[in-house]
């Protein structure tokens, strides 16, 4: 046992501190305090005070806590499920993704559904917004069927102003691909119309999950509308030129187009070589546009007035030699070359004939021409007016005497000939050459 010098508290032999007070335990075990080891107890000294001895100090005793008594397992409940917190969590995220799947799904159907197409087309009309109605149209290709030339067609249109309107299903058509809606709608100062729209579903989804609908165009296009042109003339509609992949016909006289285009009021320009350009317009209620009414440029008539020329000059001079129709062959087109072939013929003929054994044709020359032109039916019509010569030869013979004189013979002559353009120049596709008298 070691006791404490300051407080006198005993301790175990092995203590290094107080376990009452705290202070470091001095001396070897059993030595009580103010004890000696060697010589006893301590006396005090004169003058100095008796340490008091500390009472050992009384610990309380320990209190226990109350033990709370646990609550007893109730037994499970047949069909009871007890669920943890990760499981409501789970339960509850599950349910808020079918909830936001099945919003989805719903905003999808109501977003793309015939009907709600149908009320957006016709909003869209009833504002002129007329980009929009186009890009809810379901349309062919083609080149005349772009955004801009229907803005034009529908600003043209003077569609009055509409104060409001409501869309109702109709019956009839596929309920699988097609859909019909009833628009009533009023007008300023009109009254109640009615407008019928047609939706078509079409092959491909919007989000890979839902049907597309587009308005049908029925009934504002007119699809294989005829444009007849003269042949080899550039032909352009509202600006752009139709090629060759729109030509149905092309010959003698005219060039035939079909072009899908919406209904309505178009522009044309039509380009003729050796006329001036036509510039017009056509309604597609017509059924077709046929254009010919041009006029020849100045420069034109010069070219035309010279090839009648050549016509005629050519056809006397090779047949006075006695050649073939091959001589004049290029003059005329293909379709033409029966008849100008017949007319050839003849006239070398009557031109190799002896009318009389006294007079011997020696040469013909034209000059002083004049023209007129009409372009017309696909073709430009020229008549033609010159002067013209003959050089012969006359020879007497009788009573013994003979005598030989040159001589000549002045006239007029009048020519018609019709043109096509062959799409390099123009041909000879019908000719009426003068008759020449000169005996």
């Amino acid at each position: 046992m070691r006791y404490c010098p300051m407080c006198g508290t005993g301790n175990e032999d092995s203590a290094l501190f107080c376990e009452n007070c705290g202070s470091r335990l001095d001396g070897a075990a059993g030595t009580q305090p103010g004890q000696n080891v060697q010589n006893g107890p301590v006396k005090p000294q004169p003058g100095q005070e008796q340490p008091v001895k500390p009472k050992p100090r009384q610990e309380k005793p320990r209190q226990e806590q109350p033990v709370k008594p646990q609550p007893k397992p109730q037994p499970k409940q047949k069909g009871q499920i007890k669920l943890s917190g990760i499981h409501i969590a789970v339960i509850i995220e599950a349910v808020c993704l079918v909830a936001a799947v099945a919003a989805f799904f719903f905003a999808g159907w109501y977003r793309y559904s015939p009907q709600t197409a149908a009320k957006q087309y016709f909003n869209a009309y009833a504002a002129h917004d007329w980009a929009g109605v186009y890009s809810m149209l379901e349309l062919p290709e083609g080149g005349f069927l772009q955004e801009s030339q229907f803005e034009e067609i529908m600003e043209n249109s003077q569609i009055p102003d509409i104060t409001n309107f409501s869309v109702m299903p109709l019956e009839g058509g596929d309920e699988g691909i097609v859909r019909n809606f009833n628009v009533e709608y009023s007008t300023s100062g009109q009254g109640v119309s009615n407008y019928v729209i047609t939706l078509v579903k079409q092959s491909d989804r919007a989000l890979f999950l839902f049907d597309r609908w587009k308005v049908s165009s029925a009934g504002m296009l007119a699809d294989g509308y005829p444009v007849t042109v003269p042949a080899g003339a550039k032909v352009a509609v509202d600006g752009v030129e139709l090629t060759d992949e729109y030509k149905t016909q092309n010959g003698d006289g005219s060039d035939v187009y079909q072009i899908s285009i919406f209904n309505g009021v178009h522009s044309i320009s039509v380009a003729v070589p050796w006329c001036e350009v036509y510039e017009g317009s056509f309604d597609t209620s017509s059924g077709g546009t046929y254009v010919d009414s041009l006029s020849l440029s100045e420069d034109g008539k010069a070219a035309l007035e010279s090839k009648m020329q050549e016509a005629l000059e050519k056809f006397y001079t090779s047949a006075m030699a006695g050649e073939d129709y091959s001589a004049v062959a290029g003059l005329f087109t293909e379709s033409a070359a029966g008849e100008a072939e017949a007319e050839y013929n003849n006239l070398r003929e009557d031109l190799a004939a002896d009318p009389d054994s006294r007079y011997t044709l020696n040469q013909i020359s034209f000059d002083n021409f004049s023209s007129e032109f009409y372009v017309g039916s696909g073709s430009v019509s020229g008549d033609l007016e010159c002067d013209y010569t003959v050089d012969y030869t006359y020879t007497y013979s009788g009573f013994g005497l003979s005598r030989t004189e040159n001589d000549n013979y002045d006239s007029t002559a009048y020519m018609s000939a019709s043109f096509v353009f062959d799409g390099e120049t123009y041909k000879i596709q019908d000719i009426n050459v003068p008759s020449v008298w000169w005996y």
